[in-house]
C-alpha cells in the first residue's frame, strides 16, 4: 500500500515539543537555573521585543504565514500550454 494510515505512526498521544524540551533539559540545568533563564530574558524582552519573539518562536514554532500568489492587478494567474 502506497501512502494512508499505517498503525503506531505519528506523534503519540501527551507527548508536546515543550514536554520534549524539558525533559532533555532536566539533566542539564537545575529549577533554579531556569528561573534565573527566564527572568533574565522577560527583563531584556521588555527593551527588545525582538527578543521575546524570538524566543517564543524556538520553544513553540514560528507561526503559519499566510502567502496568497495572484497574477498582474489580482487577477488570476493566467497559464498558457504552447
Amino acid at each position: 500500500m502506497i501512502g494512508g494510515k499505517r498503525a503506531g505512526s505519528g506523534r503519540k498521544r501527551g507527548v508536546s515539543k515543550v514536554t520534549l524540551i524539558k525533559r532533555k533539559f532536566q539533566d542539564y540545568i537545575t529549577e533554579e537555573e531556569v528561573k534565573k533563564l527566564v527572568d533574565g530574558v522577560k527583563k531584556r524582552a521588555k527593551k527588545d521585543p525582538q527578543l521575546a519573539k524570538f524566543v517564543l518562536e524556538q520553544i513553540f514554532g514560528k507561526a503559519p504565514q499566510r502567502m496568497e500568489v495572484t497574477g498582474e492587478g489580482g487577477e488570476p494567474i493566467k497559464v498558457t500550454w504552447e
